[in-house]
């Protein structure tokens, strides 16, 4: 296999793990409809073609205490078991919990290792449940393993890896991936993502990392309804840069498509295109700075019928090609008042990132 080529890891079965919600409670969105219906589009969409299909195989307890506490681990296990129960924050039990959480992890753990290997350039793990919400002894957020920072934990001990940027898109802050990694001068983790500005919370971009981490935590906190050219804006001035100043070994990517302008559970106005422009650009950076390659796993996301074409974006744009013409690429008002208040926030968060040098 082509060291260039791209790899696709799937889940073997769905993974029946869902909430004990309806629709539209937040959890109730999150179900194995999301996985199987994207495979099937891009599937038929052809964006599989000439891709290196895989299959994630099923991770391990210990290879989730690489990053969790023992607390946290068994208290999926013992809560799967039971078959129901709140574990944190929009994030509940079910019988098939710890095994469809087992194998998204395994999913991320081998995107993971086809690019450290050098079989791939990238790979992309379509699986579920998301992690990027569990701290180290937290779920939250749908999240009850933390996939891809625990895929980074793999990848950091090999003797080839030392450095690895994770860019988080999802549209909610990734606050596990943060904090696992706050004082961690060895991973960088950018975040591009909605902030309420007149209810403050986590995710602002005074979080710069902490100690010997100080500087590698970048938070790109976008008001709602940011529009495809605050991404785009976003990318340019601080992450592109910020990566190549970094210079890692490695690019690991929280693919959350949840600010698509259709999604039920984010609130942000992009489509395709961002997605294929972010798939474009961590391409670029690739080849650019000579980095391994890069790894994907799937977060957010929650409307059935655009996932697809979000991921086909991303895909498209990894494989370095121009932009593609998707359904969901629809015209959208441009707020110019909104596109002017980002890039004062992005001029903020330079300022910040300037002084945590």
């Amino acid at each position: 296999m082509s060291g260039d080529e791209i790899s696709f890891v799937t889940l073997p079965q769905s993974g029946d793990h869902r909430q004990p919600f309806p629709k539209p409670h937040i959890e109730a969105f999150e179900t194995p409809l999301r996985t199987d219906m994207a495979l099937d589009y891009l599937e038929k969409a052809g964006a599989l073609d000439g891709v290196d299909r895989l299959d994630a195989m099923e991770a391990t307890l210990e290879d989730a205490l690489h990053v969790h506490s023992a607390y946290l681990v068994d208290a999926v296990s013992i809560m799967s078991d039971l078959g129901s129960g709140f574990l944190g924050e929009a994030s509940y039990a079910s019988p098939d919990l710890l095994l469809s959480s087992l194998f998204a992890l395994g999913g991320a753990l081998e995107a993971s290792k086809q690019v450290v290997s050098g079989d791939a350039r990238h790979a992309f793990a379509l699986v579920r449940p998301p992690g990027h919400h569990a701290s180290t002894s937290n779920p939250g957020g749908l999240c009850y393993f933390n996939n891809v920072a625990i895929a980074v934990k793999q990848a950091l001990s090999k003797k080839h890896i030392n450095r690895v940027s994770i860019l988080d898109f999802d549209n909610h802050f990734g606050n596990g991936t943060a904090e696992i990694f706050y004082t961690d001068a060895s991973v960088q983790c950018l975040s591009i993502h909605e902030y309420n500005y007149e209810s403050f919370g986590i995710g602002h971009y005074e979080e710069v990392g902490h100690g010997e981490g100080r500087g590698t935590n970048i938070n790109i906190p976008l008001l709602e309804s940011s529009h495809d050219d605050s991404y785009n804006s976003a990318m340019e001035n601080i992450v592109k840069p910020a990566i190549q100043s970094f210079e890692p070994d490695l690019i690991a990517v929280s693919a959350g498509y949840d600010p698509h302008f259709a999604d039920p559970v984010g609130n942000m106005d992009v489509d395709s295109r961002t997605f294929w422009m972010i798939g474009k650009s961590i391409q670029e950076l690739v080849s650019k700075l000579g980095v391994k390659g890069s790894f994907w796993v799937l977060e957010g996301g929650y409307n059935l019928f655009t996932l697809g074409p979000s991921i086909h974006g991303s895909l498209e744009g990894l494989r370095g090609n121009s932009k593609p013409s998707l359904w969901d690429q629809v015209d959208r008002h441009v707020h110019e008042e909104l596109l002017s208040d980002n890039l004062e926030i992005i001029e903020k968060v330079l300022e910040t990132i300037s002084r945590s040098l």
